[in-house]
C-alpha cells in the first residue's frame, strides 16, 4: 500500500492526487492521506472531493505506519522530476509536491475525466462559459497576489509576476491571434484592473468555489498563467490542441524546478 499525503491549496492537492493516481495505474494499491489537508484552512482545506475522483482516502496514517513498520515518510527532496518516485517500494508513505506533469502526463485522459466538478455549475459560471465559447479567440489571464504578497515567507519562496511579464504575454497573444478577448482571474481584481493595461477584457468577478474558475480558465483557447498551481491546472486542463500557454520563467524565486510544461512559452 502506498499512502500519498495531500496538503496545500486546490492546485497543490491536484498535483499530489495526479501523482497518486498514476501510481495506481502502474499497479500499486494507493490511498491519499487527507488528515492534514482538512486542517489546512489558508486555502480552504480539503478540496478534491468536489471532483469526480476515485482514489480512497485515509486519515489513520499512524496505525498504517506502525503495522507495516514504515519510516515516517519518503519525502521528495527537490522540485525536479525524480523517476524513482514512480518506482518505489511496495509499502510507503510519500510526501511531496510533485509539481511537474512528468509524474502523470501518461494518464492525461484519465485526469481529464476525473478533474470534473461533480455538482451543477453556478448560474454565473454557466453564463461566463457560454460567453467564452462564443469568442473567436479567448485567453485567460491569472494574477495571483493574496498570501504571495501578504505573507513574508510565502513571498520569499514564490515572489510574484511583475507587470512586465503580463505586458509581454498580452503582446505575444495579440501578435499571434486576432480579435482576442481576455478573461482576467485574480484574488485582487482591483489591482489587476488598475495595473494591467489590457483591451477587450472581462474580469471574472463572482462568488463560486475555485474549481469553477479553474474550469472557466480551461475553456479559454489560450492561457497566461501566474506562478500559481491554480492557473497551471487551468491551462493544463485546456483541451484546445492548438493552445498557446504562456508561463513565467521564474516559478519559485530560488528552487530549480520543472513546473512549466515543455510546450509552454516561458517569459
Amino acid at each position: 500500500m502506498i499512502i500519498v499525503k495531500i496538503i496545500g491549496g486546490l492546485g497543490g492537492q491536484m498535483f499530489q492526487y495526479a501523482y497518486a493516481k498514476n501510481l495506481e495505474q502502474r499497479g500499486y494499491k494507493v490511498k491519499i492521506d487527507i488528515s492534514k489537508s482538512k486542517r489546512f484552512k489558508l486555502h480552504g482545506g480539503y478540496q478534491l472531493n468536489k471532483f469526480k475522483i476515485d482514489l480512497k482516502t485515509t486519515t489513520n496514517v499512524s496505525n498504517f505506519q506502525s503495522e507495516l513498520g514504515l519510516r515516517k515518510f519518503l519525502k521528495e527532496k527537490s522540485l525536479l522530476f525524480n523517476e524513482t518516485f514512480l518506482n518505489i517500494p511496495k509499502n510507503e508513505y510519500v510526501k511531496g509536491r510533485f509539481q511537474t506533469e512528468k509524474y502523470f502526463k501518461e494518464i492525461r485522459a484519465i485526469l481529464l475525466e476525473q478533474f470534473v466538478i461533480k455538482e451543477k455549475h453556478s448560474n454565473s459560471t454557466v453564463a461566463f462559459s457560454e460567453e467564452i465559447k462564443s469568442k473567436e479567440n479567448s485567453c485567460s489571464l491569472h494574477v495571483r497576489r493574496g498570501d504571495f504578497i501578504s505573507d513574508r515567507k510565502t513571498n520569499s519562496i514564490h515572489g510574484t509576476c511583475g507587470l512586465h511579464y503580463y505586458s509581454e504575454a498580452i503582446k505575444l497573444i495579440n501578435k499571434k491571434y486576432s480579435n482576442t478577448h481576455f478573461y482576467v482571474f485574480s484574488d485582487d481584481l482591483n489591482w489587476a484592473k488598475q495595473s494591467i493595461k489590457i483591451e477587450n477584457v472581462t474580469y471574472i468577478d463572482h462568488e463560486v468555489i475555485p474549481h469553477e474558475d479553474m474550469h472557466l480558465m480551461s475553456l479559454c483557447k489560450h492561457n497566461i498563467t501566474a506562478n500559481s498551481s491554480f492557473s497551471w491546472w487551468g491551462a493544463w486542463l485546456n483541451t484546445n490542441k492548438d493552445k498557446t500557454v504562456i508561463a513565467p520563467k521564474t516559478w519559485f524565486t530560488e528552487s530549480e524546478n520543472e513546473v512549466a510544461c515543455e510546450s509552454w512559452i516561458k517569459l
